[in-house]
């Protein structure tokens, strides 16, 4: 029997690696050379390999370790390894293999477990290395960076003369399918680089985009470095130092991050980014803290990777296609040199930029111009577009564009030209927003509002009818696209960013002779660009009162539909995964309420008696003669708000429901909702808690409450409807999953069963706990609705926070009519309608009181 490796007879090695990784940790600072550390722990990676290489037995000895080959590949292969990296390994064989080598390699990947290893090994002769790399681009990219470690260098040698002389892709395939794969990668980062946690390794313009050029060059150019692109003349001398810079930072960040987290963690967590820009050496500045330095150092470099990469790659397919042709979807627009004391530069550059928006062939530009028009970046001034008219016009002929305008900003952004002649939105390039609710830079978010704008415009984005009917108000697009590009160009400085928003972008109307007309509605749209978001999700949208409101603030119709068209872009921009059909829902409610209140004068807007009767009598009209006067009679004991709350249709279901119910105990009903979520209709006894314990029991099923309406008639029966969002997905929405919730709730509220609430963070990740500590935001404003108490509270999404805060107004006898509730990544602003014990809003006295008990029960105070 051949001898196997037991764990008692592993070598010393073990020691010396744990030891050795301990004393690079240890000595690792921020001033150390990145790569002077990942070489350091290569070669220590590479000894342990080697001296356990050479102890593991076999039945000829040593004969077997020379007659096969350790091969580092992939990563590893490059001679370069992070702390938690996984150690990538090629098992180098002869065509056939014999029982004594079989027993090596097993005792080898034996030891290999005993030294708790993170390997990816395989075991391959030259034949199926190579059939292998012609059938799986991953391997084949693998084996570009093999690096000799221990045994036969004869095989090593056979399988690189074969690769060279046969290579698995052609330089022209492996260049197309790795741009492919390179454009797959960015979508799955959402074509960005700039998000608030950003990927060090896979991400757009992270590590893996050096690689991938190293790739290229070792297909290409049969070496693999970007010192062979500068030598090639595919970059420019500069080019590769700035890739070096870049590549330096990310390492060292990288490093830092595997540190932090004891493992192989490329994303940039929110919690990790404070103290490892303290660990860097980054320190706070004024106005500009540690964190924030470190930030948009990292985003400059993610840019010059980006940018330096798009050229390399050009040069590259151009090389190729002097030999034979390359497949690349990309249309490149070039133009003719230009001059840096030229004074028509600016209007040659925006001809350029205009040419590209309103081309959708043309998604970029060629390597020559990009490279051309970022040096003479510094050529331009906001003065050259001041005192050009033509210029002046080419810049709004770009933004004319929607669906192209996006496409042009984003690329004079990436030349350095847009910070340059519009000098405020260089103060956000780069600039972070520490919460989850905003998952991009500023500058980002702001580029993909107007590539939202441009799907709304060509109908790409999902559908949304009312977003067609605001089209057709808006005459000049480019206003509504100006407004999108300054509506948080304020954010940084202090003071409300819409309001320093609207005077830059009345400055800058200025600066292009716009209309006064023209002018105004862009200044109102930056001023006014939350409102439409905050109304929707924070007010009765039932409230003619509220509705009259907006419709007093936006005046017009051209107004409202460049809101609406603005708000959308807005939000879908900001976090992609919050943006929902229920959301969408209320935004089309609003605008649709507002719109025909612009349309009609005072004259015309009817009493509310004669909605209340109006609506009834749509209901009468769809139930028995013998229902018709039991819902009569159950009508005239609740309140004229209850109609207004509810559309016929809602009316409609809750009339049924209520008259089928037999007997006085609790009715708990529960139907789908379109778009999304489920609607639950409760009808019962009233009584103090009654709201506790409905959402307590409702969020023991990961139900997320969006909306709550509340209503108690005379008679002291309530009837409260709730709309849930399953965000957990663990809840079934069946006609079972339905009854049983049902019977859940009836039994909870009638005191058969008790649902005891949780407490405690609703995330547990670090990310989330990042933010558990920011204090509760309490608001309570008597002046915001005409007939209710408005409270307004902004935390850290947590179990059982309804529940508490059911419980503070029960226990100061104060009542909710209605409720709204929204989850912003770890935040939640939940919104209250209130009343007291005499039915009317709250004294000054219970507001004080209201706002200091939240605050202790939200802010950690209570006992």
């Amino acid at each position: 029997m051949p001898n196997r490796v037991t764990r008692t007879e592993a070598p010393t090695p073990p020691v010396t690696l744990r030891e050795g990784r301990g004393s690079l940790r240890a000595g690792f600072s921020p001033r150390q050379s990145s790569r002077a550390l990942l070489r350091q722990h290569c070669r220590l990676v590479d000894d342990t390999l080697r001296t356990l290489w050479r102890a593991s037995p076999g039945a000829g000895g040593v004969a077997e370790a020379e007659a096969l080959t350790l091969v580092a590949v992939g990563g590893y292969g490059r001679g370069t390894l992070f702390p938690g990296s996984d150690i990538d390994l090629l098992i180098l064989t002869p065509a056939t293999l014999t029982a004594a080598q079989k027993n090596f390699v097993e005792g080898f990947l034996t030891g290999l477990w005993d030294l708790q290893m993170q390997v990816g090994h395989s075991v391959r002769g030259i034949d199926a290395c190579l059939e292998e790399a012609r059938q799986d681009l991953g391997i084949a990219t693998t084996l570009l960076e093999s690096r000799y470690l221990a045994g036969s260098r004869i095989l090593l040698r056979q399988l690189d003369d074969a690769l060279r002389d046969n290579p698995p892709w052609s330089p022209p395939l492996f260049f197309a399918a790795k741009l492919a794969e390179q454009e797959n990668r960015h979508a799955r980062g959402s074509d960005t680089a700039f998000h608030l946690e950003p990927d060090l390794k896979e991400g757009p313009g992270a590590l893996r985009d050096i690689h991938h050029l190293q790739w290229l060059a070792a297909s290409v150019f049969k070496e693999g470095s970007l010192r062979r692109l500068r030598d090639a003349q595919i970059i420019t001398h500069e080019e590769y130092r700035q890739l070096l810079r870049a590549q330096a930072l990310l390492s060292r960040l990288r490093i830092a991050l595997h540190y932090a987290t004891g493992r192989q963690e490329d994303r940039l967590r929110l919690h990790l980014q404070i103290p490892l820009a303290q660990q860097l050496g980054y320190t706070d500045r004024p106005g500009r803290s540690a964190v924030e330095q470190l930030m948009q150092k990292l985003y400059r470099a993610f840019a010059d990777i980006l940018r330096i990469s798009a050229i390399a790659q050009e040069n590259i397919a151009q090389r190729l296609a002097a030999t034979s042709p390359v497949t690349d979807p990309r249309v490149a627009l070039p133009m003719p040199a230009l001059q840096r004391d030229d004074p028509r530069l600016c209007r040659h550059v925006l001809a350029l930029f205009r040419r590209l928006a309103e081309d959708p062939r043309q998604r970029t530009l060629d390597a020559h111009t990009q490279r051309q028009i970022y040096t003479l970046r510094s050529a331009l001034h906001p003065g050259d577009l001041d005192r050009d008219p033509v210029a002046q016009g080419l810049f709004l002929a770009i933004l004319a564009q929607p669906d192209g305008a996006y496409r042009s900003l984003r690329l004079m952004q990436q030349c350095g030209i847009l910070a340059r002649l519009l000098p405020a939105f260089g103060r956000i390039t780069g600039r972070i927003q520490h919460d989850l609710f905003h998952v991009y830079t500023i500058d980002q978010h702001t580029l993909f509002l107007l590539h939202n704008l441009g799907q709304l415009w060509t109908h790409e984005a999902p559908q949304m009818p009312v977003a067609d009917i605001a089209w057709a108000h808006v005459e000049k697009p480019e206003l509504l696209v100006l407004a999108g590009l300054f509506h948080d160009i304020g954010k940084g400085r202090g003071g409300d960013h819409s309001k320093i928003g609207a005077q830059e972008a009345r400055r800058f109307a200025r600066r292009l002779r716009l209309p006064p007309r023209d002018a105004e509605l862009i200044v109102w749209l930056v001023e006014q660009h939350l409102q439409m978001s905050s109304v929707s999700q924070r007010r009765d949208l039932e409230d003619p009162q509220v509705i009259r409101d907006f419709a007093n603030l936006v005046q017009d119709e051209r107004r409202l539909a460049h809101l609406l068209l603005l708000t959308v872009a807005d939000m879908r921009a900001t976090n992609p995964e919050l943006w929902s059909d229920w959301k969408a829902l209320l935004l089309s409610t609003l605008y649709r309420a507002t719109a025909s209140a612009l349309q009609r004068t005072e004259r015309q807007i009817q009493d509310l008696p004669q909605i209340v009767a109006d609506k009834q009598k749509s209901v009468l009209r769809e139930i028995t003669p013998l229902d018709q006067a039991r819902a009569q009679k159950l009508w005239q004991r609740l309140s004229g708000p209850y109609f207004l709350r509810y559309s016929e249709s809602e009316l409609l279901w809750h009339c049924q429901e209520i008259l089928a119910h037999k007997g006085r105990k609790t009715l708990v009903a529960v139907r789908p909702h379109a778009p999304e979520g489920s609607e639950i209709l409760i009808y019962s006894a009233d009584r103090p808690g009654l709201f506790q314990q409905i959402t307590g029991a409702l969020d023991r099923h990961s139900l997320n409450i969006v909306d709550a309406r509340i209503d108690t008639s005379e008679d002291g029966r309530a009837i409260d409807t709730f709309l849930v969002i399953d965000n957990s997905h663990a809840f079934a929405h069946s006609a079972q999953a339905h009854a049983d919730l049902g019977t859940e709730l009836c039994a909870v509220i009638e005191g058969e069963a008790i649902s005891t609430p949780r407490f405690g963070p609703r995330h547990r990740d670090p990310r989330h706990r990042f933010f558990a500590n920011i204090p509760a935001e309490i608001r309570v404003d008597n002046r915001a609705l005409p007939r209710y108490t408005l409270l307004e509270i902004r935390a850290a999404d947590q179990l059982g926070l309804l529940y508490r805060v059911g419980e503070a107004l029960c226990a100061l006898q104060l009542h909710i009519y209605g409720a709204k509730v929204s989850t912003f990544g770890e935040r939640v602003e939940d919104t209250f309608f209130i009343l007291n014990e005499r039915e009317r809003k709250l004294t000054e006295a219970q507001v004080t009181a209201l706002t200091q008990t939240l605050n202790d029960i939200l802010n950690g105070k209570a006992a």
